[in-house]
């Protein structure tokens, strides 16, 4: 590992001064290697308990990097234990119905004071609040070189697989083509997906996965595995997910059929001990050649849309995966999604078909499980045989509701999970994501279309540009920035909107046929505004191409997207960035600054 005990630092801090870092944003976690934040609140409050009878806790592992905010701190291990303490301050969960005393710190009560945190009752005695925040964590810090070491020391630290699973160590790290996708393709469907892969700890909660219906973060029991009995919680929490994932993925690169285990997929990531690099790499080197000639951002997509096109065929069904294979619902059924999925997937994407018969489909897969489906008890080996044989079985059986595909536009019909991301991403990249209801007042009086609104959004999208190298800025219309605004345009047109976490889908579908007719001429009318915009023809064209109408289920939206230039973008002769939601223009002073992040 070559750490020179001098490059170490070891010491205790107590947690008011660790609270201060956090609002300063010191603490980073890079989740390219970082497990999810799955703690309980129940976990949380055992933890929390333990620092209140001051009781050791485990050391907390930092590497300190250099940024562009300067010196921060990447949290290596002890991630799930630093969220339980600023949590807890910050009135997320209480311990024995008490809540943390916000007077009891400056930092707190100053917070209180403007109205940021809102104290909830009871409140917990503040001589014992004082006791908590003076508690010394012990903390190890040490000077990183280089991504790899960081992954090299994390690696180590977790190689006797106390802490992780043994997906979470093989994904730890993992810069493959193969853990790429895995890794996207698992967020995407849990909705823990972030835009970037290194965020502030702060940013964490949103996409955290939790047990309780809070009012940030994701609850477990809305997962697709969890809420469809695939995956248990449990082993949703040790990253089962994405074993199913992983294996999905080998099964569809690899032209030649693969049995399922352990052993398998520790060969697929090139996994073993790491001490001895002898370890055969042949699988994983197939595998990577393999998504190189299909390419990674097509397998994704591919596999993207076999699962929305399922889920739209379970929620058409109205249950679950479980209740519509069995009769009786079963434990541990993820091979037979595997199955299912892969069946799907050679009808959609290998043969390029489409379902021209959902609900005869629905009747062909109510109790497949019973009748089609007949695979072997029991765990361990999963032989590509028998996988085959029953996907081929299947297959057989439902192949009469496809035809072949007559979309034009197949991006358009696999935005279920895509969009679900957009949204639970924008919860930890504000600045890159605005939402508008639509561009039609909800007030009955008014009726006109708002141009005004429709140039902020334009504006909007180049100041996102502005705001990073290489950055994607969206903007949906046809989504309620509260619940309010959805219930206005419930009201108004007499559609009942999708809440989802905490975001509310309108859609644009009765503002289009009102106004416009329908959703195409209202599509075409704003690409054609684009092009009156005060910005310059790059822009013009990049927007024009990103704009599209996707479907959220019976949600028609707009997608607009800008994709940064390799110079700034303009909007009436004027600079724009954007921090968080708010738009600022760019002084002279600052052009240089502006330049040079796109060099």
């Amino acid at each position: 590992m070559n750490v020179e005990a001098k490059d170490l630092s070891i010491k205790g801090e107590s947690i008011q001064t660790l609270y201060g870092s956090f609002l300063s944003k010191a603490f980073l976690v890079n989740r390219r290697y970082q497990r999810k934040l799955v703690w309980t609140v129940e976990e949380k409050r055992s933890f929390i308990d333990s620092i209140v009878n001051g009781y050791p806790v485990p050391l907390v592992l930092l590497a300190e990097v250099k940024t562009e905010k300067g010196r921060q701190l990447e949290i290596i291990d002890g991630m799930q234990r630093m969220n339980a303490i600023m949590s807890f301050i910050e009135q997320e969960f209480d311990i024995d119905g008490k809540f943390f005393d916000l007077d009891t710190m400056a930092d707190t009560k100053l917070l209180k004071d403007k109205g940021e945190i809102i104290q909830k009752t009871e409140v917990l005695d503040r001589g014992l609040c004082a006791n908590i925040v003076r508690y010394n964590v012990p903390l190890s810090v040490f000077q990183e070189s280089g991504k790899s070491h960081i992954d090299e020391v994390f690696r180590r630290l977790n190689s006797g697989g106390r802490h992780l699973s043994k997906q979470e160590l093989r994904q730890a790290g993992a810069v493959s083509k193969f853990a790429s996708i895995v890794r996207k393709l698992s967020s995407n469907i849990r909705g823990d997906s972030s835009a970037l892969d290194i965020l502030d700890l702060n940013s964490m909660k949103n996409i955290s996965i939790t047990n309780k219906n809070l009012e940030y973060g994701i609850c477990v029991s809305d997962i697709f595995w969890v809420k469809n009995n695939i995956i248990s919680k449990e082993d949703l929490r040790q990253s089962k997910d994405e074993e199913v994932i992983a294996d999905m993925v080998a099964w569809i690169a690899l032209d030649k059929g693969l049995r399922s285990s352990s052993e398998i997929l520790n060969q697929l990531y090139g996994y073993g001990d790491y001490d001895n690099k002898s370890t055969d790499a042949a699988l994983s080197s197939q595998v990577e050649l393999q998504i190189q000639k299909i390419n990674e951002e097509i397998i994704i997509s591919n596999i993207q849309l076999v699962f929305d096109k399922l889920i739209e065929v379970i929620n058409i069904s109205g249950k679950t995966f479980n209740s519509l294979l069995f009769d009786n619902q079963q434990a541990k059924i993820a091979r037979y999604f595997q199955v299912v999925f892969l069946a799907l997937y050679k009808l959609l994407i290998e043969e390029n078909l489409d379902i021209i018969d959902r609900t005869k489909l629905i009747k062909h897969l109510d109790k497949a499980g019973d009748k089609t489906i007949s695979l072997a008890a029991g765990g361990g080996n999963w032989s590509a045989k028998e996988k085959q044989t029953q996907i081929n079985a299947l297959c057989g059986v439902i192949s009469d509701c496809f035809d072949k595909s007559q979309a034009n536009d197949p991006a358009r019909n696999q935005w279920i999970t895509k969009f679900e991301n957009i949204l639970m991403q924008s919860s930890t990249e504000q600045t890159l994501y605005d939402f508008k209801v639509g561009l039609h007042s909800l007030a009955k009086e008014d009726n006109a279309f708002n141009q005004d609104a429709f140039s902020k959004i334009i504006k909007t999208l180049t100041a996102m540009a502005n705001t990073l190298p290489k950055a994607s800025g969206y903007c949906i219309i046809g989504v309620a920035d509260n619940e309010n605004t959805a219930k206005s345009h419930e009201k108004k047109y007499n559609l009942k909107y999708i809440k989802y976490s905490k975001f509310f889908v309108t859609g644009v579908n009765s503002e289009a046929e009102k106004y416009h007719t329908d959703i195409d001429k209202y599509f075409t009318k704003l690409s054609h505004l684009i092009k009156n915009e005060p910005i310059s023809e790059r822009d013009k064209d990049n927007i024009s191409r990103n704009i599209s109408i996707v479907n959220y289920f019976d949600k028609a939206v707009i997608v607009l997207k800008i994709e940064s230039g390799d110079k700034p973008s303009v909007y009436q002769g004027k600079y724009f960035v954007r921090h968080g939601s708010n738009i600022s223009e760019v002084a002279p002073e600052n052009f240089s600054e502006l330049f040079q992040r796109f060099q």
